[in-house]
């Protein structure tokens, strides 16, 4: 009797080993790639935005809508939105705690795609000599609209927004500054860096519909297969005519 419940206990105890094994391995998936550009160059040169309305507004800025990576082979595009589309289910996920920074800076936003989940804190600094108006334009969230006085590079305003949508946000006082504010309800999305890269990691094991995002170049979609313990690999290609 004695060793029938040690070898129940054993069982048991490798059992419980085993569903934390699953239970690690479940989270692990991971899908990376970069998004490349195919087209004439040229057609998509930034442009120089004129500041002098504020004196204040000294350093030279380009436009921010379509910003390539000529130096990488292929050619890469910043700023693209990657993130997960569909299998994920019903599941729900809490919001990030770390509040997001989006900084005013040279009369510009930084960054300029402002990705969060829902019910995240998002924190607005200005880091100019001059002051700056923050207005947001959401259909489904609460539109805000305030000011914000020179150099508030610390307290700032934090606020949060709790419904999933895509929208932009301007500064009615310098009208060339825009960014794109994109709010998801789970936490797999990536921006693409100067490189034009992008990962998203944490995810179970499954069938998954990934989409790529561009301000200009509009969207893309792929299905992908995510394996525990081994990273699936996606590139995008956007090909404006």
């Amino acid at each position: 009797m004695q060793k029938t419940f040690r070898y129940g206990v054993l069982c048991a105890f490798a059992a419980t080993l085993g569903l934390a094994g699953v239970v690690r391995a479940a989270d692990d998936g991971v899908i990376k790639g970069k998004v490349i550009f195919k087209g004439d160059t040229d057609k998509f040169k930034r442009s120089p935005i004129d500041t002098s309305k504020d004196a204040n507004c000294k350093k030279p800025i380009g436009s921010w809508d379509v910003i390539l990576n000529k130096k990488t082979d292929p050619i890469t595009i910043k700023n693209v939105v990657v993130s997960i589309k569909e299998g994920l289910g019903d599941k729900k996920f809490p919001p990030k705690t770390e509040p997001f920074k989006l900084t005013q800076k040279d009369c510009q936003y930084d960054p300029h795609i402002i990705a969060v989940m829902e019910d995240q804190p998002v924190k607005i600094l200005n880091g100019d000599d001059t002051n700056h108006n923050i207005h947001f334009l959401p259909k489904k969230n609460t539109e805000e609209n305030f000011s914000q006085p020179q150099k508030d590079e610390v307290t700032g305003k934090e606020l949060k927004f709790k419904l999933e949508e895509p929208f932009k946000v301007k500064c009615d006082v310098h009208p060339w500054m825009g960014a794109h504010v994109l709010v998801f309800t789970h936490p797999y999305f990536a921006v693409t860096g100067d490189d034009g890269t992008f990962e998203l990691k944490g995810l179970p094991p499954g069938k998954y519909v990934v989409e790529a995002w561009h301000e200009k170049f509009g969207t893309m979609k792929a299905d992908v297969e995510v394996a525990a313990g081994k990273p699936a690999e996606k590139d995008f290609t956007f090909e404006p005519k």
